[in-house]
């Protein structure tokens, strides 16, 4: 089952259908979906869709978490660990693998937030859910998703077309998370 996780910041807890306005009106900030969905329009059907398709994830530990501050009193935006499909189907070394992808309101970008939720789902995904490796990606002109991934140290594997951009492809493996770990 799909746990809540903590950090000495926030909270990381379960997406549930309750969050679904919430969702639906971060992933319509037009900076939000700029990258996440590819600046398409999201209609209340696509937002359902991908909610439910996460949801269904929550039985094998993966899905989506709302991020919110320790003490609950407000929603930062959203991490997840879902198994990897369009970025897959751009780069098949990566079929299979779980891929963490995290959006937060622009008012809380630049503020360590999304690292230190990254970090702790992917603790999570080595430790709890046993992964061996992970797979991740970024548009290439999304800058700051590219340099997070680095950061947390996953290592380049290509660069492939995608829907509307580059796309640059990683994987994390558990010793090289291990050794990232260690480092801090």
């Amino acid at each position: 089952m799909q746990p809540a996780l903590s950090t000495s910041r926030l909270v990381l807890r379960p997406v549930d259908v309750e969050d679904f306005s919430y969702l639906h009106g971060l992933w319509s900030e037009s900076l939000v979906r700029r990258y996440l969905f590819n600046d398409r329009f999201v209609s209340l059907e696509l937002a359902r869709s991908v909610l439910a398709t996460c949801l269904e994830g929550r039985g094998r530990g993966t899905g989506l978490w709302i991020v919110q501050s320790n003490d609950g009193s407000e929603r930062v935006g959203f991490a997840g660990l879902n198994l990897t499909g369009a970025v897959a189907a751009a780069e098949p070394r990566l079929k299979g693998l779980l891929e963490p992808v995290i959006a937060l309101h622009p008012s809380r970008w630049n503020q360590g937030y999304a690292l230190e939720s990254l970090a702790c789902l992917l603790t999570y995904a080595f430790d709890t859910l046993d992964q061996e490796r992970l797979a991740g990606a970024s548009d290439v002109p999304n800058v700051a998703s590219v340099r997070m991934l680095t950061r947390l140290g996953f290592t380049r594997l290509s660069e492939v077309q995608g829907r509307r951009h580059l796309l640059r492809t990683y994987l994390l493996t558990r010793v090289d998370w291990c050794k990232q770990r260690t480092a801090r």
